[in-house]
Formats: structure tokens, sequence, C-alpha cells
């Protein structure tokens, strides 16, 4: 009995080691610095000018005239409200709204700070607050008369009743004589409707000439 037998096979010729694929080098992700931001320069806001009136100087800043005083007064007060000393004035008929009296630097900076009222800067008139004394005529009156409403040690001490006349829309007048400072008001041509209206404000009115 003859048996077959499988032809062993040779085994199969190794494969030729492959080289090493060197790995491709690395690449570092690098990061762009990011610009800073600029960030804007802050602006520096102009300094407020100190509000207070500077008594004793010439110039004044005008904000607005009206033909209905109730206008004007309703602005010196907003105006008050904010720090400025305000007053009124009557002009013929119009009620000017100004706020001073400051020196003439003080008065240009306070008018930057109400640039949306487009002031006006100015002196203050020659009655408002000092004026020479009133004119005589040839038989020796005066032309106008005056009301007084106070006497003071200084003009500092006279502030409060000078504003309240202000704020009534008088001019108003300083005399120093004796060694005080006298307030008086005017000119006027009516003094008697005048001094009742100063008499409503807790003045004590005296009619001068």
């Amino acid at each position: 009995m003859v048996t077959v037998l499988p032809v062993p096979q040779s085994p199969p010729a190794p494969s030729p080691a492959g080289k090493p694929v060197p790995a491709p080098p690395k690449v570092e992700e690098r990061k762009t610095a990011s610009p800073q931001q600029a960030r804007p320069t802050p602006i520096a806001k102009a300094e407020r000018p100190n509000l207070t009136a500077e008594a004793g100087n010439g110039w004044r800043v005008v904000v607005g005239s009206f033909s209905n005083r109730e206008n004007a007064e309703r602005l010196a007060t907003t105006l008050r409200q904010q720090g400025y000393p305000a007053g009124l004035e009557a002009s013929d008929d119009l009620t000017r709204v100004w706020v001073g009296p400051y020196s003439q630097a003080r008065a240009r900076a306070v008018a930057d700070t109400l640039g949306q009222y487009q002031p006006q800067v100015g002196r203050v008139p020659a009655t408002n607050p000092a004026s020479p004394a009133p004119p005589q005529s040839e038989t020796g009156a005066a032309t106008s008369r005056y009301l007084q409403v106070g006497a003071f040690r200084s003009a500092q001490s006279a502030q409060a009743v000078i504003e309240a006349v202000r704020q009534a829309g008088y001019p108003v007048v300083l005399l120093q004589e004796g060694g005080l400072v006298k307030v008086r008001v005017g000119p006027l041509e009516d003094t008697a409707a005048a001094a009742a209206d100063l008499r409503t404000r807790g003045l004590e009115v005296l009619e001068v000439r």
C-alpha cells in the first residue's frame, strides 16, 4: 500500500527589512502675538471755574434777554440751582439775565460753561454795582431818585442784600460814605412802586437823592 505524503514547502524567503523612514520634523505652532488694542487716551475734562461772585470786579456774563419776565426768572432760578450767582436787570421792555460780577478772565471761563445759551461777556454797567453820584440839574435837583436798602461795614457783608435787589431786577449802586458801604437802588423814575416791591421782599427801604 502506498501512502502519498505531501511535498514539504520551502519556507518563504524573508522580506528585506525596510529602512526606517524618519519622522517628519515637528512643526512648532507659533502663536502670533495679538496686537494690543490701543486704549483711547482719556480726555481731561476742563476744570469748572469757581462760580462765586467776585464783589468789586467789573465784568459779567449776560446769559439772555426776555420780553417775558417770567421766562427770565425761570432761567435765573435754574442758574442759581446750578451754583451761578444769577441776577435780573430791567432794560427797556426786556429783562436781562446775567451772572457775576467777575474779573475778565473769570467771566470768560464762566461763559465757556454756558455755551448753550450763547452768552456774552461784558462790563458791568456803571450803575451796577458802582456809579458816580446822580447828575444834578441846573436847579440842583437830581434827575432821578434812589432807594437805600442798607448800610454795611463792607461790600462782602452787603452781598445778601445786593443779590436780593438784583433778583428783583433792579440796578444796584454801592456808595462808600462815612466808613460804610451803602446799598442803593436806582436810578428810578418811580420809587413808590419799587419801594413797595422791595419791602415785600423783606428789605428796609429809605428814599434818598
